[in-house]
């Protein structure tokens, strides 16, 4: 059977979150009679476009190709939740995942059917495993799967068919006919095995492979005795939500980032994975056309403030969703002033102190095709409010990437710069945080299915979360400080190595964190007080030039003679206005006088203003 990328492709949503979901006119009305025209060992790709019609992308993963570019296998994209699986240039499955596709099994069969119905059409199984990782065999029901309850899974080889199911309904019918399994290419360094099936493959002696791959819970692994002897994946997945570099020994004294304000811009994900539940302060779709769930943004909120792997498990998440797929930095813009405006009704105590953007929305590079400048004003609007932003761009970013040692995650002299297998440089200026050899949450194919992803070499989006959970920790013991003195002190405590390049030093961080003592709390809150009457002055110049341009207005009614007003009653009104200009300008300078007040006591008290 095809490489069991089941579960990773399981929803359409995924597949659209990676490349984009297109709609097309191709009808599904008679599925059932298209369905009924093929057959498995002899229909083509000409056949299937013949009866379907064109898909609306041929892809594997999230590589999309062309039709005179096709891998030994791949996948047809179909509307409503249908799609082909090819292998060898024939049909290896065919997908049904959404009501909305109209196909009956058997004519009785249906995406909703209960599990029952299903056991009453194609039979009772030979054996039923509960609470159990699933393990694919044929004729043998996995019920309640990892303890999920309602998640099952059936295949019946002599049906042709299998079923999944959540809430013991089932969710997918998947059509099997060509049973010959495609060649399982040989495994390399850093490959993707995501949820496929190795069970087949010898990798006795392969020493220091596992560390490298991207796996989830759901990959099947060969027997034990052709896995390489120095490592186990379980134990490795589970050794990798460490955030390492000692940050569990800080958790450990109480400082988790309890009782701060965080937030995360990314792509949509369901509330309810064990990592993060109850942690989503509040959550706000910026517009990803019914998208509920992905891969990025799960993963990056539990490297943020997951329970296991998170760097702040103790703090709070405004969480942004936006539909990356479009290109658009529209959407992180308004995401961005969504929180911004959150942050202006929370009260001083409350604040949001860093949103973690693990995209590029703007600078060189970017991939986003349209309004970056929105994104640079909203940056621009969040930093006036004293609200950090972490984002991967090359005009406003600061972290670069390096990974941990898998055999000792706690020692910062062993990071290495940048990402395993490149041979790319850091930037210098930039202070590094681990993205490789970690474990993620993995929530995208529907709700209450919860998994994990270890990989073996992740990207810059999963050091963004983890430096916004490091500082984070930080605004704990002190939430007195700036963002800009935040950052300054990340700087100065990075651990720098023989080349030069500066690795986030998570322990030396928050040692020089020491708490604030009561003559620096007091200079703290007189520096607080002088800002927010600098903004108050700043306001009421706006306003008083918004009451001269009314004033200029009312007095061009008079000078221009072609009002109908009475005379009298204009100037009576201008008098007004400019007795409205003046009680202005007195609360001006009331805030002048009271600013340099509060600057001279700051004097008195020997620090600069």
């Amino acid at each position: 059977m095809l490489r069991k990328e089941y579960f990773r492709l399981l929803v359409l949503g995924i597949i659209s979150i990676l490349s984009g979901f297109v709609t097309s006119g191709v009808a599904v009305a008679n599925i059932n009679d298209q369905v009924a025209q093929l057959d498995f060992a002899t229909t083509t790709l000409s056949g299937i476009v013949t009866i379907f019609g064109e898909p609306l992308k041929y892809f594997r993963g999230s590589e999309i190709f062309t039709k005179d570019n096709l891998p030994s296998i791949y996948y047809m994209q179909y509307p409503n939740g249908f799609s082909i699986v090819m292998a060898n240039g024939h049909i290896n499955e065919l997908r049904f995942e959404s009501a909305s596709t109209g196909y009956l099994f058997k004519g009785e069969i249906q995406i909703g059917s209960p599990l029952t119905s299903v056991l009453s059409v194609v039979g009772q199984p030979t054996q039923t495993i509960t609470g159990q990782q699933c393990g694919w065999q044929d004729g043998i029901l996995y019920k309640d799967i990892n303890g999920t309850v309602g998640y099952c899974y059936y295949l019946r080889s002599d049906e042709n068919v299998r079923f999944f199911f959540t809430s013991y309904k089932v969710i997918a019918i998947y059509l099997t006919g060509n049973t010959v399994s495609p060649p399982v290419p040989a495994m390399k360094e850093f490959d993707d095995v995501r949820s496929m099936d190795l069970s087949g493959m010898n990798l006795a002696g392969r020493n220091g492979l596992i560390e490298t791959l991207t796996f989830n819970i759901e990959t099947i692994w060969p027997a034990a005795a052709r896995m390489p002897a120095d490592c186990e994946p379980n134990e490795l997945m589970a050794a990798a939500m460490n955030p390492g570099l000692g940050i569990r020994e800080i958790h450990g004294r109480g400082i988790t980032g309890a009782g701060v304000n965080v937030a995360i811009i990314d792509q949509p994900m369901y509330l309810d994975h064990p990592e993060y539940t109850g942690k989503i302060a509040a959550y706000y779709d910026t517009g990803c056309g019914g998208e509920q769930s992905s891969m990025h943004g799960p993963a990056v909120t539990s490297l943020l403030v997951g329970k296991n792997c998170g760097t702040a498990p103790g703090a709070n998440v405004y969480f942004a969703a936006v539909p990356s797929w479009k290109q658009d930095a529209a959407y992180y813009a308004n995401a961005l002033n969504w929180i911004v405006a959150q942050n202006k009704a929370l009260p001083a105590s409350s604040k949001i102190r860093v949103v973690s953007v693990s995209a590029a929305p703007s600078g060189s590079g970017s991939p986003y095709l349209y309004n970056n400048q929105m994104w640079n004003d909203a940056v621009a609007l969040a930093a006036a409010d004293n609200i950090l932003v972490l984002d991967c761009s090359s005009n406003h970013g600061f972290i670069g990437a390096c990974w941990l040692d898998p055999n000792d995650r706690e020692d910062v002299t062993k990071c290495v710069s940048g990402f395993p297998g490149s041979s790319s440089l850091p930037n210098l200026e930039d202070v590094l945080t681990p993205s490789s050899a970690r474990t993620t949450a993995q929530h995208y194919d529907y709700q209450g299915r919860n998994s994990y992803i270890y990989w073996g070499r992740g990207g810059l989006s999963w050091s963004i979360p983890y430096c916004a959970g490091v500082l984070a920790m930080g605004w704990q013991i002190r939430p007195e400080l700036t963002a800009d003195e935040m950052v300054e002190i990340l700087f100065s405590s990075a651990y720098t190595n023989a080349n030069g390049a500066k690795i986030i030093d998570p322990q030396k961080f928050i040692s020089s964190l020491t708490p604030a003592t009561p003559e620096e709390i007091a200079v703290s809150k007189i520096r607080q007080a002088i800002a927010e009457k600098q903004k108050a002055l700043e306001a009421i110049d706006n306003a008083r030039q918004g009451e001269q341009t009314a004033c200029d207005a009312v007095k061009e009614l008079f000078a221009g003679g072609k009002s109908s007003m009475k005379k009298v009653d204009i100037i009576i009104a201008m008098q007004k206005i400019h007795s409205a200009v003046q009680h202005l300008e007195q609360s001006a300078d009331a805030l002048r006088k009271s600013i340099e007040k509060l600057k001279d006591a700051l004097r008195t008290l020997g620090f600069e203003p």
